[in-house]
């Protein structure tokens, strides 16, 4: 089988390019999956929602199989649908949010008509955001507490002393540390410091570890489960997609799920504008499309994509400030 290339537009089925990359490789997955007989040719492929629903489970196992544990997963899809595809989801993913994304300058808005209408007016697009499984009790500072109690003879009563409840009590901070269930701020970190002297790195180069080891979620977007995003395709009639969606929106999911040099796989690349983002951002991308035209575009589109810093930088910069 070939190796999969990075950086690279795929013309064919997602499954089949999906077979090319390697277990727990994929940091953040962006699926914004066709809504089934809503718009876009691609969209009536199927001859049934029976059918359909079967596929989106496939490419779900699929994408458990290639996204890390510390990944997460954005599953676009239909307001009256998403459902469907949440029950699917929900089996092999953990869900941390589902999000409406709120099209403040819809069209729609033209043709509603109170006197008319049947039903409430329709300008939301739905947003299931997933984490993967990942072994907290596998953190570096779980990892160096146990060693440290292991090797130096120590007990977990020992540490607990130095942290008493209100009361005056013994509380089961250690255990959660162990764990995983919390983690140590600085000031419990140099209570222990100066406590033990086996304590060694600073607390800063295990927070950096530590921020490696977990899902990535830096938001100084402020992005609320209500995203209130322009559709900007609307004005701008820039690119030739039925189903395009924002870049500014895009921007800020990527974002905040990613650290520079992240993998993101786009398994329906469609108008290109995740990819563009992630070249933007410095990201390592795959994608891909059944329709050469699209993949055309995506690939003009990467051309003419600029790289910037980011907020990577930023993160990392308060990181170190610990």
């Amino acid at each position: 089988m070939k190796e999969i290339e990075l950086n690279t537009v795929y013309n064919e089925d997602c499954l089949e390019t999906m077979k090319k990359i390697k277990d727990k490789s994929v940091n953040l997955i962006v699926a914004d999956f066709p809504y089934f007989e809503v718009k876009g040719d691609f969209d009536f492929i199927w001859k049934d929602f029976d059918e359909f629903l079967k596929w989106v489970e496939v490419c779900a196992k699929e994408f458990k199989r290639i996204l890390s544990d510390n990944g997460s997963l954005y599953v676009y899809g239909n307001s009256k649908k998403i459902a469907y595809k949440q029950i699917i989801f929900d089996k092999y993913f953990n869900l941390e949010n589902s999000m409406v994304w709120h099209k403040k300058d819809s069209i729609q808005y033209q043709y509603y008509s109170p006197e008319l209408a049947r039903g409430f007016n329709t300008h939301n697009e739905r947003i299931l955001f997933y984490s993967n499984d990942i072994d907290m009790s596998k953190n570096p500072f779980s990892l160096y507490l146990k060693d440290i109690i292991k090797t130096n003879n120590i007990s977990n009563r020992d540490i607990a002393f130095l942290f008493p409840s209100k009361t005056g009590g013994l509380t089961g901070c250690v255990s959660n540390w162990i764990n995983g269930e919390n983690v140590m701020t600085k000031e419990q970190y140099l209570i222990l410091q100066n406590s033990f002297n086996y304590f060694k790195k600073d607390y800063i180069t295990l927070i950096l570890k530590y921020d490696n080891f977990i899902r990535q979620f830096y938001n100084p977007y402020k992005i609320e489960e209500v995203l209130n995003f322009s559709q900007e395709s609307n004005i701008t009639k820039k690119y030739d997609h039925p189903t395009q969606k924002p870049p500014k929106l895009s921007r800020a999911l990527i974002e905040t799920s990613t650290r520079k040099g992240d993998l993101a796989y786009i398994p329906f690349g469609g108008s290109g504008v995740e990819v563009e983002q992630c070249q933007i951002l410095g990201l390592d991308w795959i994608t891909g499309d059944l329709e050469k035209k699209y993949c055309d575009m995506i690939e003009d589109r990467v051309k003419n994509a600029k790289g910037e810093v980011g907020l990577f930088e930023e993160k990392n910069i308060q990181l170190e400030m610990f």
